[in-house]
């Protein structure tokens, strides 16, 4: 292999893929980044599995001579960033070495990558490229959503996805897409946040890669989530999504990036079935920033064990006071707020959840809709919204710690 290419390009790959890398491999060549030199396309293609995940970043290069190797990523990205902007040259070679025994001789290859650029050289043994995991195919009609829709849905259920390894089926997204909808949805058995957006973008302009009629249905694991979340680009106009029910894996492709894990197995709770036995007849409508500003100033008096917070709803007063005491400290703020004159509401809620259900909803101002005080409520963007032009439903589900005392 022989390629020159920008520091920045080469870092920005790297910054991408190293994610995939698992924390205790199983195996040295988990810890490699699969480096592929591209003659014909003049790129560099860059890989990095854990078996599970998989990310594999290209960018433009001049490549003088194919060739392929794996070297430690994180050695590699390392060095990488370090490099001073500009050209960065890589050479990889591979050298045979005998060893004598007593009775006999054997040859060993050693592999390594050079990398140079205007202030040094740097050399790095690697691992043959045949040793690195076979990448996986998926042979299935691809699905093009338009990133600002998927990337909003998915920002508005990752809050509530599960962190417990316990609950290993709520630990993701749960997709459901048809010609017409497309519905994610996040629990952690607390809280519940769904949201569904039209597919088809902005003002349902026709796109024609999404034919079916069936649903396609599948649980996003919430790792895969966060990567997407993290790593694309608002500049980026759609994703690409290929899903295989037969082998249960999912592939993401947007730009130069594809993204290849398996979804989680197991049968995602109903959780919609659920909510529809409770009924949500008082409407609250309060301002987004003052009670984001008023929970967290309270914040600062929860603990470990306890964590929650009382709203106490006084429509004769069309206000909402928020309520929190502990043995080393107490807190009462007051918000405006738009209720019924008739409505008196005492419930207690974990403040956290309450906190991150509303800083996950994208408008100026927030509607409750609450029954009584021993039922779960329900959160929904009111107000200006940031992209307006994305028909976007967004609905958030809290429920109570426990009735408080009247």
């Amino acid at each position: 292999m022989e390629a020159i290419c920008e520091q920045t390009k080469f870092y920005n790959a790297l910054f991408l893929v190293h994610c995939a890398t698992p924390a205790k491999p199983s195996h040295p060549i988990l810890a490699n980044v699969l480096i592929i030199a591209d003659v014909e396309t003049q790129q560099i293609h860059l890989t990095v599995t854990d078996l599970a995940l998989t990310i594999q970043a290209s960018f433009a290069a001049q490549v003088l001579l194919k060739g392929e190797i794996t070297v430690p990523v994180q050695m590699l990205f390392e060095i990488v960033k370090h490099c001073p902007h500009g050209n960065i040259s890589l050479n990889s070679q591979t050298q045979i070495t005998q060893l004598t025994e007593t009775e006999e001789e054997q040859s060993t290859k050693i592999y390594s990558l050079g990398i140079s650029d205007t202030d040094g050289k740097y050399e790095i043994r690697g691992i043959n490229a045949e040793e690195f995991p076979p990448t996986n195919i998926i042979d299935t009609t691809p699905v093009s959503l338009p990133t600002i829709v998927f990337k909003d849905g998915l920002k508005g259920v990752l809050y509530a996805v599960s962190t417990d390894e316990n609950k290993y089926i709520v630990t993701g997204v749960h997709v459901q897409l048809t010609q017409e909808k497309l519905k994610l949805i996040g629990t952690d058995g607390h809280r519940v946040a769904i949201t569904e957006v039209s597919p088809q973008g902005i003002g349902r302009k026709p796109r024609q890669q999404f034919t079916s009629d069936e649903m396609i249905k599948f649980t996003l694991p919430g790792r895969v989530v966060r990567e997407i979340a993290r790593n694309l680009g608002d500049d980026v106009e759609s994703i690409s999504m290929l899903y295989d029910s037969q082998s249960n894996r999912l592939v993401l492709a947007w730009q130069d990036v594809i993204l290849s894990c398996p979804v989680l197995e197991g049968i995602y709770p109903d959780c919609e079935k659920l909510l529809a036995q409770f009924s949500f007849e008082k409407e609250v409508i309060v301002e987004k920033a003052p009670l984001v500003k008023a929970l967290e100033r309270l914040a600062v008096l929860t603990d470990k064990k306890v964590q929650g917070i009382y709203l106490q709803f006084d429509g004769s007063l069309q206000q909402l006071r928020l309520s929190i005491e502990r043995e080393f400290g107490k807190g009462d703020l007051v918000i405006v707020a738009n209720l019924p004159s008739e409505m008196m509401l005492n419930i207690q809620f974990n403040l956290k959840y309450l906190i991150e259900a509303a800083k996950a909803i994208p408008s100026t101002s927030i509607k409750m809709h609450l029954q009584q005080s021993d039922h779960p409520a329900m959160l929904v963007p009111h107000g200006d919204r940031p992209n307006p032009e994305v028909e976007m439903s967004m609905r958030h589900f809290l429920l109570p710690l426990y009735t408080p005392q009247q």
